[in-house]
């Protein structure tokens, strides 16, 4: 295996590992460790360009307004999340995650009938950044 393969393997593997453990433990919680973004900003820096820092800066600012303007809508976990995918994904790649993510999340709910109940996002967009891994 070449060296930028081994690199792709090992940055995914931990990018996988990072967002399984945000994911349980917000399900659980319902709150994101700041552990969670420095460790995803961290993976980032293997294999690191400029697309990682504007992603780290341009992805999570649509859920920061979402989070100041609507009351009651997003945490701060969420969108700390995001700024640690799109600094993984990149610009594209962490936008498109957050949109799989948000889908599933209403979509899933809105199956379950829960319309105004409060719910963990980030199992939602931890997913949505694991398939945007794999098909990026």
């Amino acid at each position: 295996m070449e060296m930028m393969d081994t690199l792709v393997v090992l940055k995914g593997g931990l990018f996988f590992l990072v967002l399984l453990y945000a994911a349980v433990h917000d399900a659980r919680t319902k709150i994101i460790p700041d552990k969670v973004h420095v460790l995803l900003i961290l993976i980032s820096l293997l294999g690191w360009t400029w697309d990682s820092l504007w992603g780290l800066i341009l992805v999570p600012l649509p859920f920061l307004i979402v989070a100041v303007a609507v009351k009651d809508s997003l945490g701060g976990g969420d969108v700390k999340l995001m700024a640690g995918i799109g600094s993984v994904l990149g610009v594209i790649g962490g936008l498109s995650a957050g949109i799989l993510g948000l889908s599933v999340a209403i979509l899933v709910n809105l199956l379950k009938g829960k319309r105004r109940e409060s719910f963990a996002l980030g199992p939602y967009l931890a997913a949505g950044a694991m398939i945007m891994f794999v098909f990026a």
